[in-house]
């Protein structure tokens, strides 16, 4: 069957592979530095608070959810962060994430009788994931899970099995991150479009940085522990920040698969298409309200489905995630809103 564009088609046995994923997140999940951590991205490497403004000339057929109204503005809360479930310093090789939330945001939730009052925007600084499916990603862990040499049984498992997966690896290892203020994509797709399953299209997102990035950092290993965050408070006390958010609408459902979360939607073949700014202004991240803010961000608990019904995830990548998400939230006891 050949597949068609805007389309899900979840695997046969995704809703068990979904709730062996969530035991395993939630198996690993262990107090760290007094308080229980995220079964990922447990590492906070700032939070600031930002102004996300629509667009002046956003295409008619892109004016859903949050876009509707051209000029808008939301208060944002943004949190980076390094990417394992454990508290490590940051330079140790990791992918690096930018969670944006919009809030007081108007309209009916993706997941339905909720009370969500924002959208929830996560990104990572690679294009893609290292893994493909639900059942990708569940093997992963698994392997993982081995005691004592389940890293190196899952860096085998990759080069046997996946070696495209295994290069997606190396890439994030091999990147030097001067500051958290990077690129960042969605990596898995989500809907543009009315609520329902048409009248909308797939599409990925992405935060470009508007200003000059950061130099790299040199030898990392010569670094502070929490490097990332200093650098970060460094800059935003003397200058804004400024991130342009784009869609990529999903032109070829073979090339751009909507179940895939390990292949890259070609940038030359779909050209992003620039929607709203992502402001984060002069701010003092060590001050009292800067520190009282990190400590909100921590308490917060970001998910994809953290969303409006017009902004939905898709895939099974993100089936999974709401799932897991809202054990890990369970379990650390936070709040899904702000």
């Amino acid at each position: 069957m050949k597949p068609e564009l805007n389309r899900e088609y979840p695997e046969p046995g995704e809703a068990e592979l979904i709730e062996k994923m969530v035991r395993l997140v939630v198996e690993r999940m262990e107090p760290q530095q007094g308080r229980m951590r995220r079964g990922q991205h447990a590492k906070a490497t700032g939070c600031a608070r930002g102004v996300f403004t629509v667009g002046d000339d956003v295409p008619d057929e892109l004016r859903h959810g949050v876009f509707h109204e051209p000029t808008r503005s939301f208060d944002a809360i943004v949190r980076f962060s390094n990417s394992p479930e454990t508290i490590d310093p940051d330079r140790h090789a990791a992918a690096r994430g930018m969670a944006v939330r919009l809030v007081d945001v108007e309209g009916t939730p993706a997941i339905p009788d909720t009370d969500n009052r924002c959208q929830d925007f996560l990104t990572v600084n690679h294009p893609v994931f290292p893994f493909a499916t639900p059942a990708e990603y569940v093997k992963l862990f698994d392997v993982r899970a081995t005691p004592l040499v389940g890293d190196l049984l899952a860096a085998a498992w990759f080069a046997l099995r996946h070696p495209g997966h295994l290069t997606s690896v190396m890439e994030i290892a091999g990147t030097s991150a001067a500051s958290p203020l990077l690129t960042y994509w969605s990596g898995s797709p989500y809907w543009l479009g009315p609520p329902g399953t048409t009248g909308g299209r797939a599409v990925k997102y992405s935060f470009v940085p508007l200003f000059e990035k950061t130099a790299p950092p040199g030898d990392p290993e010569s670094k502070a522990d929490d490097y990332l965050s200093q650098a970060l408070g460094r800059y935003l006390r003397n200058r804004p920040a400024v991130f342009e958010f784009r869609v990529q609408p999903q032109t070829d459902p073979v090339a751009m698969p909507v179940e895939d979360t390990s292949v890259e939607w070609d940038e030359r073949v779909s050209k992003p298409i620039p929607l709203a700014t992502l402001t984060l202004g002069v701010q003092d991240l060590d001050s009292p309200d800067g520190r009282a803010l990190a400590e909100e961000c921590e308490a917060m608990a970001f998910s994809p489905w953290n969303a409006l019904a017009e902004h939905r995830p898709m895939g099974g990548i993100n089936r999974l995630r709401r799932a897991v998400y809202l054990a890990s939230q369970a379990r650390r006891g936070a709040q899904s809103l702000s």
